[in-house]
């Protein structure tokens, strides 16, 4: 696997991990996406990406998160270690090009003092 993709061990992939981080974890709201975050102690950081059924159809779902997966990915190493961060988007999502989503979701990053700088 290149530097540049996504790692299957950084996704968070069980419900029950998704649950822990939307109970535990503190969140910043933008137009098109919720960005919630919960530090785990010395782990590398995991990221989730969902898509709600208010999103629009699955094809409109999908690239949703396919647009979010790619901000990821390219910024990936920009995040801090030792977060479990859940992405969820909102319907705006499904229209917006990728310099949106990418804005977007990086000021949330920035916000949620998730980014290293």
């Amino acid at each position: 696997m290149g530097s540049n993709s996504l790692d299957k061990a950084r996704r968070i992939i069980h419900n029950n991990e998704y649950r822990l981080v939307y109970k535990h974890g503190k969140f910043e709201v933008g137009r098109m996406c919720v960005l919630y975050r919960m530090p785990v102690a010395k782990q590398p950081t995991r990221i989730g990406f969902v898509t709600g059924k208010k999103v629009g159809c699955a094809v409109e779902r999908n690239r949703a998160r396919r647009l979010m997966k790619e901000v990821y990915r390219l910024h990936q190493h920009e995040i801090r270690e030792g977060y479990h961060i859940v992405i969820v988007g909102r319907g705006p999502l499904k229209n917006a090009t990728y310099e949106r989503a990418e804005k977007e979701i990086m000021y949330l990053l920035c916000k949620s003092k998730l980014l290293i700088n």
